[in-house]
């Protein structure tokens, strides 16, 4: 039992010791998030203005790219020397040609995800197809309302094992190379779901991506104008942290599992 709570355990405390490259990340995310929503609409739609833009989403693509490598990066070198701490630099440290392999993994993964998407999306557009395939067959009426939310709860267990199997690939990637993500795509895909990273998946979305959820929809009644502002500030400042921590927590824990099944067991 021991065994099975080290690798979570020991992220947890990684976490906490790497508050400062949590609180970075969070930071930078924010930045990443402003910065998009600035350039979402576009002031006039002449040739120089779509460059710009375009240009400029390439940016914001390579920049992301480089956090989301270093972070998956660091937290595979932390697992494989033990260590306490997340190094800040992890943020931006990442080789030339890791950056170009992150940033193709990461366009996949995309592609992937919206294809998956939209395959979801079909599947939940008939849930009443299928509430009255199951009210004729099974001789009493069926709620959509019903089937609506276990699709829903489906869907989303769908995307937390997605999530972790990319994140498997990816701490492969950047350790082995794509040769050895193409040989343990299987093996990677049975144990993201059947195994400890669906446990580390689960705990992950769980411990930190609830609480977060439940903060982003808590609306707390303050008179309009600073006060109104200020908890807004505060409530997503707080929200943006909690997910770092999380998505850290959950980077650290795959990768632990990771470098301990391919370490020798001790005689």
């Amino acid at each position: 039992m021991k065994s099975l709570f080290t690798p979570f355990v020991w992220s947890l405390e990684v976490v906490v010791f790497s508050y400062r490259t949590v609180a970075a990340l969070a930071g930078l995310v924010a930045l990443w998030c402003w910065l998009a929503y600035e350039w979402l609409g576009l002031p006039e739609s002449s040739a120089l203005m779509l460059i710009l833009a375009l240009l400029w989403a390439l940016a914001q693509i390579v920049a992301a790219s480089i956090i989301v490598g270093g972070i998956v990066s660091g937290a595979v070198h932390a697992a494989a020397a033990e260590g306490m701490d997340l190094p800040i630099n992890s943020l931006w440290k990442l080789s030339k040609r890791s950056i170009l392999n992150a940033l193709i993994f990461l366009m996949l993964c995309a592609l992937v995800a919206l294809v998956c998407s939209d395959i979801l999306g079909w599947i939940g557009d008939h849930s009443l197809e299928v509430a009255s395939f199951l009210t004729v067959h099974l001789g009493s009426p069926v709620n959509r309302v019903r089937i609506d939310q276990l699709l829903e709860g489906i869907e989303g267990l769908f995307w937390i094992v997605l999530s972790g199997y990319f994140l498997s690939l990816f701490t492969t990637l950047l350790r082995e190379g794509w040769r050895s993500v193409r040989k343990q795509r299987w093996r990677l895909l049975g144990r993201s779901v059947f195994h400890r990273p669906m446990v580390a998946s689960l705990l992950s979305v769980g411990v930190f991506g609830l609480p977060a959820y439940k903060l982003v929809n808590w609306h707390h009644t303050v008179p309009p104008g600073f006060w109104d502002y200020t908890q807004l500030v505060m409530r997503f400042s707080f929200v943006l942290l909690i997910i770092s921590a999380g998505w850290c927590f959950w980077v650290l824990s795959l990768a632990r599992q990771q470098v301990a099944q391919q370490q020798p067991p001790e005689i």
